[in-house]
């Protein structure tokens, strides 16, 4: 198959010129005449030809050749004849047709994105394909029906309704057929003949009448309210919910009460647990297998919602199935792990699935509330109480028990970017209060945040990107809210938290929730790369580093100096300027300690920033400046800080000039790298430049002149050791080297792009 592949491939880029390689990559699919047989039976190589057909469409679509087209054509029309073993090599498994079905799909869905004619013919009896699927009892339609979920083809929209109404039967869901006034719609029977035959029947939701009026769904946003306690751990948010009531397998919602009502029906709250318990095992008699069906049927009625219109009645239902699904979301992840009967890999294939079920109810939430007018008070307040339950599913998955598992983190990342795009796209009195919400979300997410790790994290991930996405799409026409979003974060890190589990430790020790805000603030800096975001951050960034909890040696300290040399490496002049001041003021501060009682005692943290911190940032912001000013600028600040290390260092005993320049000496290299050192240089630069290598002498710090073996060498952090001078310039010539090995590389480079020091 790879071969054929890759000859696919070539034939692609230039269809005319292997025309004949199409014409056998066709010849070599099943004939028509074979397929419309009454028992048709393809080889595995027929198999392939017809992937490679098709792979060839997705990358070609504007051929002169109709053959391909009418290959594939022929084989989508044949598709319902393969829900029988019989269709396939006797060495297919059902694994196999999977895999087949998903590559086929989605090079057909992708050719159709490129042709529109061929997705016209597609689209002529799709519909009817869906439909023999779904009233096919087999595996090989359930795969075909889960390929076609991921990659969905055209449709005639006179095909969508048709569809759309027998996946509701496949739910058991008491379908409004258009113009069919409410009180003649007969109740769901959970044994019609297509809930028992169909792949997709699952037999779980029976809605009463009520439930069906939009009279009675919970009133919209205004009446939501929000709070979460952020501190190690969170440990609460409350949010506007109904009571819940049971009906066969389904979870059914009343508008009326919160969640402390919630925990008394549910008997959590009052040590009961009797409904609590039937609550976990009415959860449990969900089948696996049921669960998966529900997530296919979701996901292929979104697909619909997304291409084509439907009945408003129809689309009622729709909403009303993925409400009651989201509303039963918080309960699910209330439960514990121990409060399930099943344990193991049966419990995390349960919730895992249940999980996925969620995901795809919550797409299609989002495209019903897409589908929905634009005008009219009605629709209005059925888009604020749907933002208000996506936002609420989104803190059910932040505050679960289950929220590391993958599956959750995608759900709360795909409810928090669904929730974005439907606030962004109205605006208005909807963005602010999404606003007011993702507040304390994001603060509950950067509780919970890996502190000082390089990834903090999927749902971290979520929260910066969905806040990139308003400030990027809002800046403009809703810039107050977005204004007042962006200073509530960046003043959370001033802020003293008192939290029970901190109260015997020490006062300066930092909320987690303070670090990750600023590392937060830092990502959205650098994504969004706005100079007037910039203004907002970063003084306030500046001011805890003069004057604040951050002007001591600290954990706080480390994280905003590598915030703000990252804020500062986006080349807006001003912060770029406020930033490299007073990290070089901080580097040279380091050099006052040096032989004094003080340094005996000297912070974890102050040898870090030294070590460290500083250097990489210098290093980021040379990388990163792009303006040939502001890199000249740079380059003259950062040789002038290396004059003013070497200077104050020679009067020290030890080894204390290499350890302080040293680190400086990646960040010298990359901001000389573009350098040209044969053009004019201003006498003051070229002092510089002298006083450098000098002092790269002085120290030992240029590669030895013998070639010896160097051993690796890590950062000094030691400033007290005392050694002789000339010592070190003897080993600078003989080796081995002594320092970092990254020093000995930048000295290198640095030389490259030094000008003649001596005319």
């Amino acid at each position: 198959m790879e071969a054929l592949t890759e000859l696919c491939d070539l034939v692609a880029r230039n269809p005319t010129q292997f025309s004949e390689k199409l014409a056998w990559m066709c010849n070599r699919c099943p004939q028509p005449d074979s397929l419309s047989s009454g028992s048709p039976r393809v080889s595995r190589s027929q198999l392939n030809a017809v992937l490679a057909v098709a792979r060839f469409l997705s990358k070609c679509s504007d051929s002169s050749d109709t053959r391909p087209k009418c290959v594939v054509l022929e084989f989508l029309h044949s598709v319902p004849s393969s829900f029988t073993q019989s269709f396939w090599p006797q060495s297919f498994t059902t694994e196999s047709i999977a895999s087949f079905f998903a590559d086929f799909l989605s090079y057909v869905a992708k050719a159709a994105e490129l042709s529109s004619d061929f997705a016209a013919d597609i689209a002529e009896f799709s519909g009817d394909v869906v439909l023999s699927a779904i009233g096919e009892n087999s595996a090989i339609s359930r795969v075909f029906l889960t390929a076609l979920s991921q990659n969905f083809l055209p449709i005639l929209p006179s095909d969508a309704d048709r569809l759309v109404t027998c996946f509701l039967d496949q739910l058991s869901i008491p379908v409004l057929a258009p113009g069919t006034p409410r009180e003649q719609v007969p109740a769901a029977n959970s044994e019609t003949s297509s809930a028992q035959s169909s792949p997709l029947s699952v037999n779980h939701y029976q809605p009463n009448e009520s439930e069906a009026s939009p009279g009675n769904e919970a009133s919209h946003v205004s009446g939501s309210t929000s709070s979460s306690r952020v501190g190690d751990e969170v440990t609460s948010a409350t949010s506007s919910r109904g009571s819940m009531v049971m009906n066969g397998g389904s979870i059914l919602w009343k508008s009326g009460s919160g969640v402390d009502q919630l925990g008394v029906n549910l008997g959590i709250n009052d040590g009961g647990g009797t409904l609590f318990r039937q609550q976990v095992t009415s959860f449990e008699e969900e089948s696996v297998e049921s669960l998966e069906k529900q997530e296919i049927v979701f996901k292929l009625i979104a697909h619909i919602l997304d291409k084509v219109q439907i009945d408003s009645r129809l689309l009622e239902q729709v909403r009303l199935i993925a409400k009651k699904q989201l509303q039963s979301l918080s309960v699910f992840l209330k439960i514990r792990k121990r409060d399930w009967n099943e344990q193991g890999a049966l419990l995390k294939a349960r919730i895992n699935t249940k999980l996925l079920v969620y995901l795809a109810a919550s797409k299609l939430k989002i495209k019903s509330i897409g589908a929905l007018d634009s005008d009219g008070k009605s629709t209005k307040r059925l888009v604020h109480e749907a933002v208000a339950l996506l936002i609420d599913a989104a803190e059910a998955c932040l505050l679960s028990v289950w929220r590391k598992l993958r599956a959750c983190e995608e759900l709360f990342g795909s409810l928090l970017a669904g929730v974005a795009q439907v606030a962004v796209a109205r605006g208005g009195q909807l963005l602010r209060v999404l606003l007011i919400r993702l507040k304390p979300i994001a603060l509950a997410v950067c509780s919970q945040a890996d502190t000082w790790g390089s990834s903090q994290g999927a749902m971290f991930e979520s929260v910066m990107k969905t806040s990139c996405q308003i400030i990027e799409s809002c800046w403009t026409k809703e810039r107050a809210p977005v204004d007042t979003y962006i200073m509530g974060l960046a003043t959370s890190i001033r802020e003293r938290n008192d939290y029970e589990e901190q109260a015997d430790k020490e006062k300066q020790a930092v909320p987690v929730v303070q670090l990750n805000v600023i590392r937060l603030l830092a990502d959205v800096n650098v994504a969004v790369k706005k100079s007037e975001v910039v203004d907002m951050i970063l003084p306030l960034f500046i001011e805890s580093l003069e004057e604040g909890d951050a002007s001591t040696p600290s954990l706080l300290r480390l994280r905003l100096l590598d915030a703000v040399s990252r804020i500062a490496s986006l080349g807006f002049e001003k912060s770029y300027r406020e930033t490299v001041v007073l990290m070089t003021r901080s580097y040279l501060g380091k050099l006052s300690s040096i032989g004094s009682a003080e340094s005996k005692t000297v912070a974890p943290e102050a040898t870090t920033e030294r070590v460290e911190t500083l250097p990489a940032g210098f290093l980021l912001i040379a990388s990163g400046l792009t303006s040939g000013k502001l890199r000249s600028d740079y380059r003259h600040r950062l040789l002038s800080l290396c004059s003013d290390v070497g200077l104050a260092a020679e009067s020290k005993s030890g080894r204390s000039g290499a350890d302080f320049l040293g680190p400086l000496l990646p960040a010298i290299a990359e901001i000389c790298s573009d350098f040209d050192p044969t053009v004019h240089v201003e006498p003051s630069l070229l002092k510089l430049f002298r006083n450098l290598w000098f002092y790269v002498a002085l120290f030992g710090l240029a590669p030895p002149i013998q070639k010896i073996q160097l051993p690796t060498k890590s950062v000094s952090s030691t400033l007290n050791s005392v050694g002789s001078m000339g010592a070190i310039a003897l080993q600078a010539v003989g080796g081995p080297y002594m320092w970092n090995t990254l020093w000995s590389s930048a000295v290198l480079r640095i030389a490259q792009g030094t000008p003649p020091l001596v005319s």
